[in-house]
């Protein structure tokens, strides 16, 4: 039996590569957003020091290493630095395209060069090449787009407008006023030092108009609104406060508005601040694209509020101009394929027909890789153009509406010129996509699916390498729908099965009780059956060459861990080491962190024992293996998940322990005594230290 630790890891140079890594504008994460991406660095040092993936070393050979929850990609671009064959997918649609956009698609095209009549010529190496058609062909559909909808953006008599500031607004809910009311959570347009400005609401005839005022509002509030909770906001004509229910159902029957507080305009001296004139509100009041992308607003009041607002789909979170700009940059973005394939062919691509979907490598192939890259600047541009964008007063720029894993509702938002240099232009969008493709370091090409983990195509001698969904901490297919709408405009006939449904699939391995009916235990046990079904299959194909490796949350809810521990256990492996692999320091009152967990296929003549003997060899072996195990550089306080994982190799070791009245003792049962020895060894273990510090070099147990 293998008892011993898998092997000694720079568990302290781990966590310090992970903690160092940032999204750069050169990081593969950079192409399109995704929530928790998973570092990149520290994995593949880890994946390298796990499996020994040394020149010479023929462990490897063979094996293919699985990424089946690829995300944003980046385990599979890990797993590939360690030139593994890799096999990745996902069941979201938008994450399987980001995975195929960074990790498969490239490697066709490595060292091509540019197609572009346009282009330089000159040696391209790399990803140069194919970047450089990106910018090129993302700079017609710009020429374009301003071509068409340049009227929807004009500029002011002060100079080019920059932003639009806007609030809501609603019938007041006195009759005897009949005005319509802002909803404004501030009216503050900067705070920049030396340039604060406001707007004031001044109501006239059941009218309000906004007159800006230097320096700060003389009000304690920064607007309308009453309080942090609930939709309650004063009226400025009668001083009638609103009630939550009222506004929700003024939304619900379509009587909330919009009005334009302010225009931000880009000037010789710095960001301005001028009153709307009527060029300004009729180019803002354009008529809505009649098709648009369908697909509705999740029932989910946890992370979703604008559905309680009367704000039902996706689309409802758009202003008509922001709709016909991303109606209009959709469908150039699919006019591109046609004029990168001509350009393509002259430059002696291959007519042979082969779609990017049926692995091509032809001038068909990669005017759709085109395509796939250009519908990411869409999927970024909406980042920041939709009602759910706020201002930032303290710097004059917009903010992008996902700061946090959520959709809310917004009272004041900001409308950003796609065509000037704010936050989330047009430009910086393109430039983002460019740079991380010209940046990608990837010899090899993983072949990335659209597929359900728990029914994954494994090849036979798998290694796992992904990170499991926490539970119900991210909604990523509701979440993910908020793009899943513009991309599948462009992308359903590019990636064949990716984009068929209107949106994405709700059958994401989760416990979001809102996709059980509000069930939450339902939901919990819908999750856990689907890790044990997960971990079962791939069970089947796992190579026993070298170790696999999941990462998961160690948090406050121990019966979680539990039970992905005991789902690993029960289909057939031994753990072999629990490694604290952190994104983010210790915190004094919240102490969770990320951790890989390393396990393999356990032996085939492995046995059955009994608790006394299991608990006899935890105190014996235990231990000697700690003392091993903690001469590695490591942080203090991962010691003791490191010495649970290292209880937890004893225990898997078995096929089952069996409890003195012949029952199988539980995993629960099993960490209880190893949390105790644990313990026991690490009180020794300091108070051993505090001898030596003071000259006293025995050992005592």
């Amino acid at each position: 039996m293998t008892k011993e630790a898998e092997g000694a890891y720079s568990l302290k140079e781990l966590n310090q590569l992970t903690l160092s890594e940032r999204v750069t504008k050169a990081h593969p994460g950079n192409l399109h957003l995704w929530w928790n991406r998973s570092p990149i660095g520290s994995s593949a040092r880890l994946l390298q020091e796990t499996i020994g993936n040394k020149a010479g070393n023929t462990a490897t050979q063979g094996i293919t290493a699985v990424d089946p929850f690829s995300g944003s990609g980046c385990l599979t671009l890990a797993a590939l630095q360690s030139d593994l064959p890799v096999m990745a997918g996902d069941l979201n649609a938008v994450a399987a395209a980001i995975t195929k956009a960074v990790s498969e698609v490239p490697a066709r095209f490595k060292d091509t060069s540019p197609v572009s009549p346009e282009a330089e010529v000159k040696f391209y190496s790399g990803y140069q090449g194919l970047a450089e058609d990106i910018r090129h062909y993302g700079g017609w559909v710009r020429g374009e787009l301003n071509k068409r909808l340049s009227g929807c953006y004009p500029n002011t008599g002060e100079g080019k407008a920059y932003a639009w500031i806007w609030t809501r607004t609603s019938p007041c809910p006195n009759p005897a006023c009949g005005c319509r009311m802002p909803l404004a959570t501030s009216y503050v347009l900067s705070r920049l030092k030396g340039r604060e400005l406001h707007v004031q609401p001044v109501a006239k005839d059941s009218h309000v108009d906004f007159v800006s005022l230097p320096g700060a509002p003389k009000e304690a509030s920064d607007g309308n609104k009453i309080g942090k909770q609930g939709a309650q906001f004063r009226c400025p004509q009668c001083g009638t406060i609103t009630k939550d229910a009222y506004i929700k159902q003024a939304g619900q029957t379509g009587e909330l508005g919009l009005q334009l507080m302010a225009v931000c305009v880009a000037s010789e001296n710095g960001k301005k601040y001028v009153t709307p004139d009527g060029a300004q509100l009729a180019a803002a009041t354009v008529v809505t694209p009649q098709e648009l992308p369908a697909g509705d607003l999740p029932d989910n009041t946890r992370w979703f509020s604008p559905p309680l607002f009367g704000m039902k789909s996706y689309t409802d979170l758009y202003t008509p101009r922001q709709l016909l700009l991303m109606t209009t940059l959709c469908d150039l973005v699919v006019e591109v394929q046609e004029k990168c394939r001509n350009d393509a062919l002259a430059a002696g691509f291959a007519d042979d027909g082969v779609s990017l979907s049926g692995g091509g490598v032809g001038a068909e192939a990669y005017s759709q890789a085109i395509v796939l890259y250009l519908s990411f600047v869409v999927g970024k541009l909406a980042n920041y153009q939709s009602t759910i964008c706020t201002w930032d007063n303290r710097t004059g720029n917009l903010r992008a509406a996902f700061t946090r894993q959520a959709i809310p509702m917004t009272w004041t938002f900001a409308e950003g010129n796609p065509f000037s240099s704010v936050t989330g232009n047009y430009d910086a969008m393109l430039s983002d996509v460019v740079t991380a493709v010209e940046n990608l370091r990837i010899n090899n090409s993983a072949t990335v699916v659209k597929a359900d983990a728990r029914n994954f195509p494994y090849p036979p001698n798998s290694m796992l390498f992904t990170e499991l969904p926490y539970y119900d901490n991210v909604g990523y297919a509701d979440l993910s729908d908020y793009f899943y709408i513009w991309l599948r405009r462009c992308m359903k006939n590019i990636l064949q099965g990716y984009f068929d449904g209107i949106v994405s699939s709700k059958e994401e391995l989760s416990s979001i009780a809102e996709h059980y009916g509000g069930d939450k235990q339902l939901a919990v046990d819908s999750y856990e059956a689907g890790l044990r079904i997960f971990f079962r299959q791939f069970h089947a194909f796992a190579t026993t060459a070298v170790p696999s490796i999941v990462f998961f949350e160690f948090g406050k809810r121990p019966e979680q861990w539990e039970e992905i521990m005991d789902a690993i256990i029960s289909a057939g492996f031994q753990v072999k080491e629990i490694l604290p692999i952190r994104t983010e320091l210790p915190k004094e009152n919240y102490e969770t962190f990320r951790a890989a967990i390393v396990f393999r296929p356990r032996e085939e003549n492995s046995t059955q024992t009994l608790r006394r003997t299991f608990v006899g060899e935890l105190k014996r072996e235990l231990p000697e293996i700690l003392d091993e195990r903690f001469r590695a550089d490591m942080y203090e306080y991962d010691r003791h998940a490191i010495g649970i994982g290292c209880g937890l190799s004893l225990f898997s070791t078995y096929e089952q322990v069996l409890n003195a009245d012949g029952s199988t003792m539980l995993v629960h049962d099993a960490l209880q005594l190893i949390w105790a020895e644990v313990t026991d060894y690490l009180q020794s273990y300091d108070s051993d230290r505090k001898h030596e510090e003071d000259g006293y070099n025995g050992r005592e147990y």
